[in-house]
């Protein structure tokens, strides 16, 4: 006898009115990338290619026992859509029950996917910048510059200052007006350029759009004695000298940065990678040595960081009855 199950569908309006911090979800990405480390982990390289331009769609699946779920993300992306009143990134995710394969949640991708990437950098900043570091920078200025404050915040509130730079100036200037004295930043200048934010920044942030031909420009002398470099836009603005210069290199994911490689032209610079977040989360492999050691981490984002949040999202909901529930398919 065929049967029909429920399906919770959340907005992102149900996903706010769920009351998940940013600290809560840093340390669940923290419990994520440690059972990533213990090898309880299922997760295939995302598909990512572009449609002309720098618009792009990707699809990035996992599967955790440890968590009882997998679920799979679609996106779009398209750097131009806010000019015409659309978000940067656009998508749903699917959760399902891990044992069963039951559907149970369908809910907004783009809400997810702005939080977990600012906390995921919150993550590794937390475990690799310097005691003394108080200066952010970073370069784009949208949405995830004002999620990263608050990520950095959470895990190093002593962070007051934040230099920034996005290639449109209005952009730069609403930024540094609306966020001023927000997250306990105290002082946010917009700069000249690249140039200036980097070598004015204890850690920095590269969030630029993830472009089909690279057009890098963060060059070695620019990044300073002990600096943390966090991409969250692959190699696009990185050159391949600044690469090669640091002390360490880490990724989230070396899979990913592999499937990256063959299959869309990425990372010709990267030639060794010491370690992975998860490695360093649960090991601490490519931790600092020094404060003079400089250090990038490539965070691609990977598809255990979204199970991880969507996971803690359904169950919060269930508790607290958000959402709208729609017929499932039929099982």
């Amino acid at each position: 006898m065929e049967t029909r199950s429920s399906l919770r569908f959340l907005s992102g309006a149900d996903l706010d009115a769920l009351g998940l911090g940013m600290g809560e979800i840093v340390d669940i990405l923290e419990a994520a990338f440690r059972a990533k480390a213990a090898g309880g982990v299922t997760m295939p390289p995302k598909i990512f290619f572009h449609r002309g331009g720098p618009r792009f769609y990707s699809s990035m699946v996992s599967a955790s026992p440890a968590l009882g779920y997998a679920g799979c993300k679609w996106q779009s992306g398209d750097p131009g859509n806010p000019d015409i009143g659309l978000p940067y990134i656009q998508g749903l995710y699917i959760l399902t029950e891990d044992a069963t394969g039951r559907m149970r949640a369908v809910m907004d991708a783009e809400w997810i996917t702005g939080r977990r990437t600012a906390a995921a950098s919150g993550l590794v900043i937390g475990h690799l910048a310097k005691a003394g570091d108080r200066t952010l920078g970073i370069l784009g200025c949208g949405l995830q510059a004002r999620a990263h404050l608050e990520a950095v915040h959470a895990v190093r509130p002593q962070f007051d200052a934040c230099v920034c730079y996005d290639i449109v100036p209005e952009r730069q200037e609403r930024f540094a007006a609306e966020m001023a004295g927000r997250f306990g930043f105290a002082s946010i200048a917009g700069m000249s350029g690249p140039e200036e934010v980097a070598r004015n920044s204890d850690v920095l942030v590269t969030g630029g759009p993830i472009q089909k031909d690279r057009r890098p420009v963060v060059r070695p002398d620019w990044i300073g004695r002990g600096a943390l470099v966090v991409t969250i836009d692959y190699d696009s603005y990185v050159t391949d000298e600044a690469i090669r210069a640091m002390d360490l290199v880490l990724t989230d994911d070396y899979g990913q940065i592999e499937d990256a490689r063959r299959n869309e032209g990425k990372f010709p610079a990267v030639t060794r990678v010491d370690a992975t977040v998860a490695e360093l989360v649960a090991h601490g492999k490519g931790a600092r040595t020094s404060d003079a050691q400089r250090i990038m981490v490539f965070n691609l984002g990977i598809a255990l960081e979204d199970l991880a949040v969507a996971v803690e999202a359904l169950n919060r909901a269930e508790r607290s009855g958000v959402g709208t529930m729609l017929p499932g398919p039929a099982g």
